[in-house]
């Protein structure tokens, strides 16, 4: 960068304003935005919009004052906190951006070959390596932790292998394949069955590796369509495989394509209604519970019943995208992944007909064998996505998907019974679920256990999965990896950080357990919940919460989840 000139904003979002011939925000436009972000909300209209595209106006800001929003069922958004989200120019978020880079060039590799391909294992040799150097980048205060960003305890980190390749080392989330149980079975919705196959987006379409086109959804937060991200990958039949043809998630892509259009909440609720016509159990602190002392007269309905899960599950949902849209607008404003891209190509090769400029990134992040492979493939090093107009038009951390995740499988766990009645810190197998031979039959068999697959003609199957790794599965790690896919998910289309979601899982988690315990408060049967904790301790092991009386006890100890981490 030539002396005396200076870009500004590179590690803050900035999508939809007005960009220079670098991809740079226009200075006057950039601090217009941070100052609507430190006031009230109402500065977010005068807020310039850059040059649309195919006719459209730019793209809006996505609910800029969400984060703003009071709330009679939590504390205000503003009252919770994360972890500082690593500097753009840290070994941390070059490490980040080799794992997106890896993310892109797996992302058609069929998951019940995963462990076999060559690529894969590159990827997880390259990775832990560069793992390694972010854990010991301590000096910068976001630095990648394991037990939170990283499998392995909160002491050690767990080497990369193909097995663990893009899992965040989740409680039980380990074992087995990738994709959860709770995606891989229809589910009973009343008299309705929900099919969950997807029609899956076209193999090899990825977007944005070209520098006028990303310099121009810098600028619009559209495709060359003029659709913004709503409506990525809709505007004709050549987005979608050909002949209609459905399968169960069995790529990165198809999880990139489930988290691209769910009704967010979605993949939990699903979730509660496999458990409710799985008869699951009842958590041994429900009043109503099969040891409850209210079981021989009583059962439980709107409040500590099905209805009541049932509802909660969204409940949840609504607060915890309040509380992590404060994160990402009034808070952090943390750039894109595809806008680091932008830089990392910068820096490197240049834009067109611009030059290159120093960003301080570190060299190595576009030496590495992933971006080689992009840059051999592209001719660019810019971040290959899997949606049209790329990421959408709200800053990146904390994610919404992962928070609302994290929200939602902690009222799972604390709802339903997931570990032995003697023993909290032994989970349940998966397959003491039951499931119906049809949805109201009277029969009931030992739940199935499998793996996504596809026939020779691209058509989407399941095959059993081998007895000795299902009965490794358990009930809560198959919850935590529900969490974990669909957060890395969003990873895998290109649009978040590791840390964005790992640490937003926590934030949710934190925000569910103190509506828990409002629920404990209210409710007139006084129920208990439990559940282990997302992040792990110096041993490997989760933490065990109780929530009684209104309280949150972790490990014993009476927490305040204001600072939003258990």
């Amino acid at each position: 960068m030539a002396p005396g000139v200076k870009a500004v904003g590179i590690g803050s979002f900035h999508k939809s304003l007005k960009h220079n011939a670098f991809g740079e925000v226009e200075r006057s436009d950039f601090e217009k935005l941070v100052k609507a972000t430190r006031g009230l909300g109402g500065e977010f209209k005068r807020v310039p919009k850059g040059p649309g595209r195919n006719g459209a106006d730019a793209a809006a800001l996505t609910n800029p004052q969400g984060g703003l929003a009071a709330d009679r069922l939590t504390q205000h958004p503003a009252a919770y906190a994360m972890l500082p989200a690593p500097k753009v120019d840290s070994v941390g978020t070059a490490a980040e951006m080799t794992e997106l880079y890896w993310m892109a060039l797996l992302r058609d590799c069929d998951f019940a070959h995963w462990n076999e391909g060559q690529l894969v294992a590159d990827a997880a040799t390259e990775l832990d390596g560069i793992f390694a150097q972010a854990v010991a980048d301590t000096q910068d205060a976001g630095h990648l932790r394991p037990g939170i960003d990283l499998p392995g305890s909160a002491s050690v980190r767990a080497p990369v292998t193909p097995q663990n390749l893009f899992r965040l080392g989740l409680p039980g989330e380990e074992v087995g394949p990738l994709v959860s149980q709770f995606f891989l079975r229809n589910v009973a919705f009343g008299t309705q069955t929900i099919d969950q196959m997807q029609r899956p987006y076209k193999f090899g379409a990825n977007y944005l590796t070209e520098f006028a086109d990303w310099k121009a959804a810098q600028d619009s937060g559209q495709d060359e369509f003029g659709k913004a991200y709503p409506d990525a990958n809709e505007y004709d039949e050549s987005f979608y495989e050909a002949g209609g043809l459905k399968r169960y998630i069995s790529t990165p892509r198809d999880l990139a394509r489930f988290v691209n259009k769910d009704a967010l909440h979605q993949a939990y609720f699903n979730a509660a209604l496999i458990l409710l016509s799985g008869t699951a159990k009842w958590t041994p602190g429900n009043p109503y519970s099969d040891c409850g002392p209210l079981k021989d007269r009583e059962a439980g309905f709107g409040v500590l019943g099905g209805p009541h899960i049932l509802a909660l599950v969204s409940e949840v949902a609504t607060r915890a995208l309040k509380v992590v849209w404060n994160q990402k607008w009034q808070v952090h404003l943390r750039l894109r992944p595809e806008a680091y891209g932008g830089l990392v190509h910068v820096q490197t090769i240049g834009a067109d007909d611009a030059g290159t400029r120093a960003y301080g990134l570190p060299a190595w992040v576009a030496g590495t064998t992933a971006a080689a492979a992009v840059r051999d493939k592209y001719g660019t090093l810019l971040l290959p996505m899997g949606y049209s107009p790329g990421s959408p038009t709200h800053p990146a951390y904390g994610a919404g998907h992962a928070t609302v995740a994290g929200a939602c499988i902690t009222v799972l766990k604390a709802y339903f019974q997931t570990f032995k009645r003697d023993d909290p810190m032994s989970p349940l197998p998966f397959m003491s679920l039951k499931e119906r031979s049809e949805p109201y039959g009277e029969k009931k068999d030992t739940i199935s256990c499998y793996r996504p697959a596809t026939d020779e003609n691209g058509v989407g199957t399941l095959l059993a999965l081998d007895k000795d790794v299902a009965m490794q599965l358990t009930i809560e790690g198959e919850l935590n990896k529900l969490a974990q896919n669909v957060a890395m998910g969003r990873s895998m289309g290109g649009v978040h950080w590791r840390s964005d979601n790992a640490r937003s899982l926590i934030l949710g988690e934190a925000i569910a357990a103190e509506m828990l315990a409002d629920i404990t408060r209210d409710a007139n049967e006084h129920p208990e919940f439990t559940f282990r904790t997302f992040a792990r301790k110096d041993d490997g092991e989760p933490k065990h919460v109780v929530i009684k009386g209104g309280r949150i006890y972790v490990d014993g100890i009476l927490t305040n989840t204001h600072m939003s981490a258990l």
